[in-house]
């Protein structure tokens, strides 16, 4: 066994040109991949961040007859018993109640449909980062009802300054028309036209008296240090609330717009990897195919002195495993530097604009490794090539000692 692999590793150093070659194709193909894993990974990962820590949560807890998980149209009447379940798990880093309803907010100068999202200012920062986005102002305060934060862009539309005063009107819980005046605290700029132009952020305890709806609120966000034991959490806070009239959401189906986008880029990214597979695999099938040939009276001498066919064909076969490695190394070498360059200096994205419009995203990615994924892509190169020996290798084992002899 180790003369199969003394003799292929310098089969595989016999023609460096050709080794060098495959193990480059190899190499720049992996890395290539490595780096779109990295991407669509990294960007993944922040739009979930951005999704669950500005608008939505890790868990959503509403009531079971909503039919918009965006704007809720039903409100839990009674969150008491959802926030002593929450309470009591100690998965849970973070909650926080709100009440989110479209309603008329009129200047001196101007009236524009906007999002109302009613938050208790004290909780609320431990389960979003709305608060890191102001710009001007202050930020709410419980003690402080009658004063609200509001997006850049919609201020302007408005017209409206710090101090001055804005009018909500929506249609009460009763059917009544309600209207409260407030007074501008704070703005706030995220960059997407959708939650600078749109969302308006009131005390919870305001929005409460504002729809007449006691102590209801729309939903009981909730955050979890570990996203990845979100449906455990899940079902537990399903069981602890049964009999309760509430249903339990993770952000998949909170936002299942997120889940699409994630799956195209999936998709996308399985199809980068065939490709570099199908070079990968054709690399080394080329590159021993063409020994094979170089090599037939060379495989016949040894059969004739005594090598049996599995030998010959092992020998093929540890030889693209050789090459497969190395190729492997190589990649993995210039795949992280790549990532490590664009994990320090960061990467613009086009797309940021598209994704930016109706919610945060940065416009500069700082890539990560996924070394899940990156170890799977390596363990699968290496399977590749292994099998685009197999026809070389099964070739060889059925010469015929006399006849590779004689072959010139």
């Amino acid at each position: 066994m180790n003369l199969i692999f003394k003799l292929a590793w310098r089969n595989v150093w016999r023609n460096k040109r050709r080794t060098l070659i495959t193990l480059g194709s190899i190499g720049f193909g992996l890395a290539a991949l490595l780096f779109q894993q990295s991407l669509i990974k990294t960007l993944q990962n922040q739009l979930v961040e951005k999704s669950t820590r500005t608008y939505t949560a890790h868990i959503q807890i509403q009531s079971n007859q909503v039919t918009d998980n965006k704007v809720p149209d039903f409100r839990i009447s009674s969150p008491k018993p959802v926030i002593d379940a929450v309470q009591s798990m100690p998965e849970v880093t973070g909650w926080a109640p709100k009440i989110i309803f479209t309603g008329l907010v009129s200047s001196p100068f101007m009236s524009k449909g906007s999002l109302v999202v009613g938050i208790d200012a004290e909780r609320e920062p431990s389960l979003t980062i709305i608060q890191s986005y102001l710009i001007e102002g202050k930020y709410l305060s419980s003690s402080r009802d009658h004063e609200v934060m509001m997006g850049v862009k919609l201020a302007k539309e408005l017209d409206l300054k710090l101090g001055e005063k804005l009018v909500i009107m929506v249609q009460a819980e009763d059917g009544s028309l309600s209207a409260e005046a407030f007074r501008l605290c704070g703005i706030y700029k995220t960059d997407s036209p959708v939650y600078d132009g749109q969302i308006v952020y009131v005390p919870i305890a305001a929005t409460q008296r504002l729809l007449v709806c006691g102590e209801a609120v729309s939903i009981v966000g909730v955050k979890i240090e570990d996203i990845e034991k979100i449906d455990a959490l899940r079902e537990k806070l399903a069981a602890a609330l049964t009999g309760e009239p509430v249903s339990v959401l993770t952000w998949k189906e909170a936002a299942s717009e997120i889940v699409s986008i994630q799956q195209f880029q999936n998709a996308v990214l399985l199809v980068v990897l065939f490709i570099i597979f199908a070079i990968v695999a054709l690399g080394i099938f080329n590159t021993l195919l063409m020994s094979l040939f170089e090599r037939i009276r060379e495989f016949g001498l040894m059969m004739a002195l005594g090598a049996k066919p599995a030998h010959v064909a092992g020998l093929i076969l540890v030889e693209s495993a050789f090459l497969g490695f190395l190729g492997i190394m190589t990649g993995l070498v210039l795949g992280s530097a790549v990532i490590v360059y664009f994990g320090r200096a960061g990467i613009p994205l086009p797309i940021s604009d598209a994704m930016g419009y109706w919610m945060p995203f940065d416009k500069v990615l700082y890539l990560k490794f996924t070394w899940v994924e990156h170890l799977w892509s390596c363990a699968a190169a290496l399977l590749t090539s292994v099998l685009a020996a197999l026809f070389p290798a099964i070739h060889a084992a059925r010469l015929k000692p006399a006849d590779a002899l004689r072959h010139y």
